[in-house]
C-alpha cells in the first residue's frame, strides 16, 4: 500500500499536473545579497536564422532594493528569415522600438511579495492575481523579438491590501488588480474570524481587438484591429479554516463576470502539508470546481493570452469570440482544476496542474472537452548543476495552439565561481501572412529558439 501511494504521488506530479501559482525562487530570494557583473557569448537559433549574441549584464542586490541590467548585441550569421538588417550584420528590429531600450533595465525590485510594500519592474513569469481565476499563469515572453517590461505593486497590511499589475510600459495592454479587506481584524487581530478575507478583482485589456481586417491604404497592406476594452471583474470570499503545524487548508468562492459576455462561479480548496524533516519540505495542492455560462472562460488572461487576444478560435480574437451572440443564452457548463507541488526550498521543486472544461464550439451547436496541462521542475544540485523547466499545453479545440505548447528550459553548470556554461530553449510566436494581397490572412506561427554558450561573471 505504501509503495502504491508513493507511485500515485509521483505519477500525479508528472502527468496529472494551466499553470501553477508557485514560485520556486520566492521563498529564498530575500536572502540573496551582493553584486555581479559579467559577459556571455552564445549562438542563437531562432526560426530559420542563426545569430551570435554577446551580452553584458549585471545584478545588484541591496537590503531592500535590487536591480539588473542587460545589454544584448546580436550579429546575424545566417539570415534565413530575411530579417531587415542594419549595418549589414545587425538585426534592425533589435533597436527600432522604445521597448528595446527600456528592456536594458532587466528588473528593478523593492521589498518582497510578503512585505508591507512591494514593487517590481520586469518581464512577467507565471503571474497570478488572487486565486488566479481571472489572471492566472500569465507570461509576457511569448512573442519573438518582442521584449516586455511590466509592473507589479502590492501593499499588505493586517487589515487590508491590494495587488496591482500592468503587463507592459511601452505601452500597456492589460491593467488591473485585486483589493482585499479582513473585516474582523478591525476589531481584533487575534480573533479566529480574522482568517476571513473579502476581495474585489478588476482587469481590462484596454485595446482588445473584437475583430481583425486588412487595410489597403495607398497601396500599403496593413492589419486593422478594431475594438475597445475587454473588462473582467469578480468578487471573492476566502477563509482559512485549518492552521495546524502539519496541515493548512483554505476555502475560497469567487464569482466573475466578463463584460458583454458571461459569468462564472469558482469553488476551491487550498492545502499545504509541511513534511517533518531537517529540510524545508512541503506539499501544496489546490482543487477547484467551476460552473460557468457558455460565454465565460476561466483564467481569461492566461499563459497564451498575448497570442489569443489576436487569434483564439475560428480565426477570431479572444474578445470577439467570447462576445459572440451565438454563445448567449445556452445551458451552463462546468469544469475543474487540480494541481500539486512538492518543494524542498532552494533545492528542488516539481509539480503541475490539470484543468478540464466543457466548452461550446464556435457554432454553439455542441460541447467538447477542453484540457490544459502544465508541468514544471526547478532544481539546484550540489550548488553546481541547475535546471528550470516549464511546459504548458492548451487544447482549445479549433485552434492551432493545440499543437504548439509553451515551454521554457534553462540548464546550466557552474564550472567555478566565475564561469558557467548553459543551454536554453523556448517556444516563441511571430506574426506571419499568407500572402501580400488585400485578401491575405494574418496568423501567428510557432517556432523554437535554442542557444548554448558560456557566461563569465565577477561577484563582489
Amino acid at each position: 500500500m505504501k509503495r502504491f501511494l508513493i507511485l500515485a504521488v509521483v505519477i500525479f506530479s508528472l502527468f496529472s499536473l494551466s499553470a501553477v501559482n508557485f514560485d520556486a525562487h520566492e521563498s529564498y530570494a530575500r536572502f540573496q545579497k551582493g553584486h555581479s557583473i559579467g559577459l556571455s557569448l552564445f549562438p542563437v537559433y531562432e526560426s530559420k536564422s542563426t545569430l551570435l549574441e554577446l551580452d553584458a549584464f549585471g545584478s545588484f542586490y541591496f537590503d531592500m532594493v535590487s536591480f539588473g541590467l542587460l545589454l544584448p548585441v546580436r550579429f546575424i550569421i545566417y539570415n534565413g528569415d530575411d530579417m531587415p538588417v542594419s549595418g549589414s550584420i545587425f538585426p534592425e528590429e533589435d533597436w527600432d522600438d522604445a521597448r528595446d531600450w527600456v528592456s536594458i533595465l532587466s528588473f528593478f525590485q523593492y521589498g518582497q511579495k510578503s512585505d508591507l510594500f512591494y514593487f517590481r519592474f520586469s518581464d512577467t513569469e507565471n503571474r497570478y492575481i488572487g486565486n488566479g481565476t481571472i489572471l492566472g499563469g500569465y507570461y509576457s515572453d511569448l512573442k519573438l523579438r518582442f521584449p516586455k517590461r511590466g509592473v507589479n505593486l502590492a501593499v499588505n497590511t493586517d487589515y487590508a491590501g491590494f495587488d496591482l499589475f500592468m503587463d507592459d510600459v511601452t505601452p500597456p495592454k492589460i491593467i488591473g488588480g485585486r483589493a482585499y479587506i479582513k473585516p474582523v481584524s478591525f476589531f481584533s487581530k487575534e480573533n479566529y474570524g480574522n482568517n476571513l478575507e473579502l476581495g474585489f478583482t478588476y482587469f481590462s485589456d484596454i485595446s482588445a481587438p473584437y475583430s481583425t481586417s486588412i487595410n489597403n491604404d495607398e497601396g500599403i497592406i496593413s492589419r486593422d484591429m478594431s475594438g475597445s476594452s475587454q473588462q473582467v471583474f469578480g468578487f471573492d470570499v476566502s477563509m482559512r479554516f485549518v492552521q495546524l503545524r502539519y496541515y493548512k487548508m483554505k476555502f475560497y468562492n469567487e464569482i466573475n463576470h466578463i463584460v458583454d459576455a458571461g459569468t462564472g462561479l469558482h469553488f476551491g480548496l487550498e492545502h499545504t502539508v509541511p513534511i517533518p524533516s531537517s529540510l524545508d519540505m512541503k506539499l501544496i495542492s489546490r482543487w477547484e470546481y467551476r460552473l460557468m455560462q457558455s460565454n465565460y472562460i476561466p483564467a481569461y488572461f492566461n499563459t497564451f493570452y498575448d497570442i489569443q487576444r489576436e487569434h483564439y478560435r475560428n480565426s477570431k480574437p479572444k474578445s470577439g469570440f467570447i462576445s459572440s451572440k451565438a454563445l448567449s443564452d445556452l445551458d451552463w457548463t462546468h469544469g475543474y482544476y487540480l494541481d500539486l507541488v512538492f518543494d524542498i526550498t532552494g533545492k528542488f521543486s516539481i509539480g503541475g496542474s490539470f484543468e478540464h472544461n466543457r466548452i461550446y464550439n464556435s457554432a454553439a451547436t455542441s460541447k467538447f472537452d477542453n484540457f490544459q496541462i502544465n508541468v514544471f521542475m526547478n532544481m539546484l544540485i550540489v550548488k553546481k548543476i541547475g535546471a528550470d523547466i516549464t511546459m504548458t499545453f492548451e487544447d482549445i479545440g479549433e485552434g492551432k495552439l493545440a499543437d504548439a505548447p509553451y515551454f521554457n528550459v534553462d540548464v546550466y553548470y557552474l564550472l567555478n565561481d566565475y564561469f558557467t556554461i548553459g543551454f536554453s530553449a523556448a517556444s516563441k510566436w511571430y506574426l506571419r501572412s499568407k500572402g501580400d494581397d488585400f485578401d491575405t490572412e494574418y496568423y501567428y506561427e510557432n517556432t523554437a529558439v535554442y542557444s548554448a554558450g558560456a557566461y563569465g561573471m565577477l561577484r563582489f
